[in-house]
């Protein structure tokens, strides 16, 4: 069995899947973009405030300074600078030399030597400092109270007049606009979530505006594949589903009018040929009574009068087929049913009954004219199989769920799968004398009822199922 896709998997597929990825991947980019930006920016920023710190600063004192110089008057002076430069803007600042060891620092922790191992990680930035006299900016890095750092560096110059690069000055502050990227990463999150909520939503909606219209469809054209073809078909979209709709709905009124006309063609053929009949048969009955007793005319007449009696049969099988009046449905009583239906099939088989349910709820004399139907054939199959001994042919009701079913098995010759498919099309007959109608009166009227008729055939036994709606 081919496996078939709901629609509602194939839209989420269409619809939910690529607005999601999309926004993953828009939320993706924004948040690179917002933290490169954001990166930059604070870059610029601490390597705008070493350079400005760095104008202050004379170089050439601060590099011939030794550990114990942290006292002299000198010295204090430029701390204060930076301390002034450092409450101003936020930021730490430290002056280095080319060893990475400390020269002045607005921490007072740090004395003049102190190696700065954490200034070995930007060893190609101050590089740059001190071979070009640039400012630069390091990574962005996790400090020992775990917050995330940046560092501006400026080179300082030995004096006003002597332009020797000798010191470099950082400015480091704590990178703040992380906690604005994981609040944006939040929100990013949240409208992710939303958007996948009202597009899940939006296809759970289309998928019962389309299949709703979908399942009206394929009732509708299970009715008119069923010979029903009194209810109209209404789809009131004006999508493709509605113009399908519509040609449904002239489709079923064309067939309507084409089934109509074909039953009063069948009619008026029926009552045509029905009058020259009844007087073959009137004739033929008076030819019969002047011929006298041994006259070997008789057997002519007979014969004459058997395939007239057989013409008559196909007339009135016509005629009821072409009438087809709506079944009026009243309780009807499931033993007396079968018992009549016994009575009108005569056969010295002794056809068997099983009942597990009382009554049904049909047209007494439409379900008895099936019931008749498929009891002779039944009757018919198992005796030309030589069948012929008591409880070859059954009658059987019972309750199958939500429908009744009304079954007629015999034991007899198997029906051919090429045969048993056409068995309920009008006119199709295996019989060398049979108008092909008998079954299809069969399938019509369970319709007719709301229900179906089924037929299977296996080893040496045949049955044929009425269901009807319980």
């Amino acid at each position: 069995m081919r496996f078939r896709a709901p629609i509602f998997v194939k839209l989420l597929g269409a619809l939910v899947l690529p607005v999601v990825v999309l926004f993953a991947l828009f939320a993706v980019v924004a948040y690179e973009v917002s933290r490169h930006d954001l990166d930059e920016e604070l870059g610029r920023r601490l390597t705008a405030i070493a350079a400005s710190a760095a104008t202050q600063v004379h170089g050439k004192y601060l590099a011939e300074a030794s550990p114990g110089d942290e006292t002299a008057r000198a010295y204090q002076n430029v701390q204060k600078k930076l301390e002034l430069v450092s409450q101003a803007t936020g930021a730490r600042l430290f002056i280095l030399d080319k060893r990475f060891d400390a020269r002045v620092d607005t921490s007072r922790d740090a004395a003049i030597g102190m190696h700065y191992y954490r200034a070995e990680l930007d060893r190609s930035e101050l590089a740059q400092v001190f071979g070009a006299g640039a400012s630069r900016s390091s990574v962005t890095f996790e400090g020992n109270d775990h917050a995330t750092y940046k560092t501006g560096y400026a080179p300082v110059r030995a004096s006003e007049t002597e332009p020797e690069i000798v010191l470099a000055l950082g400015a480091q502050a704590p990178a703040s606009y992380f906690s604005r990227l994981s609040d944006l990463r939040t929100r990013l999150f949240a409208w992710g979530a939303g958007l996948a909520a009202v597009s899940v939503l939006a296809a759970v909606l289309a998928t019962f505006l389309i299949t709703r219209n979908v399942r009206r469809l394929a009732a509708a054209a299970e009715r008119i594949g069923a010979g029903d073809l009194q209810a109209p078909v209404s789809i009131k979209t004006r999508d493709e589903l509605g113009l399908l709709g519509d040609t449904m709905e002239r489709m079923r009124i064309q067939l309507a009018e084409r089934d109509a006309k074909m039953q009063q063609m069948l009619a008026g053929i029926a009552h045509e040929v029905r009058n020259p009949l009844a007087g073959m048969t009137l004739f033929a009955g008076i030819l019969r009574d002047e011929l006298e007793t041994g006259d070997e005319r008789r057997g002519h007449v007979d014969k004459i009068q058997r395939e007239l009696d057989y013409l008559e049969r196909v007339v009135n099988d016509f005629l009821e087929y072409a009438r087809r009046p709506k079944p009026e449905l009243a309780t009807v009583e499931i033993d007396e049913l079968f018992a009549e239906v016994i009575q009108l099939a005569p056969s010295e088989l002794g056809v068997a009954t099983q009942i597990a349910i009382p009554t049904v709820r049909a047209d007494r004399g439409q379900l008895r004219r099936a019931l008749l139907n498929l009891t002779r054939n039944a009757i018919q199959a198992a005796t030309a199989a030589d069948h012929s001994g008591p409880g070859n042919v059954r009658l059987a009701a019972k309750r199958a769920g939500d429908t009744v079913e009304l079954s007629v098995w015999n034991r007899g010759r198997e029906i051919p799968p090429e045969t048993s498919c056409k068995l309920f099309e009008p006119f199709f007959t295996t019989r060398e004398k049979g108008t092909g109608l008998g079954l299809a009166f069969v399938r019509d009227i369970a319709a007719d009822h709301g229900g179906g008729v089924t037929v299977t055939s296996a080893d040496g036994e045949t049955t044929f199922v009425i269901s009807l709606p319980a």
